[in-house]
């Protein structure tokens, strides 16, 4: 679901910077964080490997969601892929970031993995729709709000539409946010071709750095939440 959320956009024909040289400060913006760089996508990526941590909150001011760089990011909302929350970062989608909440059903175990099961079962048709194909998935545990009660899911995935394919390297997390209350939520970064590093090192910094940066403000969950 959240590789879905990355939608086609045109180019634009600016001048730009000597390879090699970072985009001028006057170029950066939050329709295009790579600025004026000879290479905007890999720009925009390593500012997010590197610039520090902020965040962004949903309309109903529910949760705090952790992004580095983070007044480049624009709330938006996903034709197709119904979410929580979602954010872009750049016009051209460099990547995009989502949470969505859901209630678990009666009887299932509230725990990370129940909550990532449900999750993917719930998006796999999405996830069809768009013929992604992962790989490299592995997992691991980080902590939130106590000792590993995160379990997250770094993976590659190729994403086919009519008019194009892409690579994203994405990371995923799931944990309970309330006792009957299930919140998955991730990035997703493009990949060049070319050179797949940019990409692959800022999904490693948010696999280490963000998911336990969540921030939940409201006490109690959010009324008239869905369930699976």
């Amino acid at each position: 679901m959240l590789l879905a959320c990355a939608s086609l956009a045109c180019s634009n024909s600016i001048p730009r910077q000597p390879p090699g040289i970072p985009p001028s400060p006057q170029s950066i913006t939050r329709e295009e964080p790579g600025g004026d760089a000879h290479d905007p996508l890999r720009a925009a990526l390593e500012r997010l490997a590197t610039e520090s941590w902020g965040g962004r909150t949903d309309k109903r001011n529910v949760f705090r969601f952790p992004l580095s760089d983070w007044k480049n990011w624009r709330r938006v909302r996903f034709w197709g892929v119904p979410s929580f929350v979602g954010f872009r970062y750049g016009d051209k989608h460099r990547a995009v970031a989502a949470l969505w909440a859901r209630k678990l059903r009666d009887g299932d175990p509230r725990t990370p993995e129940m909550c990532m099961k449900r999750f993917e079962d719930w998006g796999t048709g999405v996830a069809d729709q768009y013929s992604t194909k992962l790989s490299a998935v592995e997992e691991s545990h980080v902590t939130w709000r106590a000792a590993d009660d995160v379990l997250l899911k770094t993976l590659e995935a190729q994403v086919k539409t009519l008019l194009s394919r892409r690579k994203y390297f994405g990371v995923v997390g799931s944990t309970i946010a309330w006792p009957d209350v299930c919140v998955a939520y991730g990035y997703a970064f493009e990949a060049d071709d070319d050179d797949e590093q940019p990409a692959r090192a800022a999904r490693d910094r948010y696999a280490r750095e963000a998911f336990g940066q969540l921030g939940r403000i409201a006490e109690n969950p959010p009324p008239n939440l869905e369930s699976f």
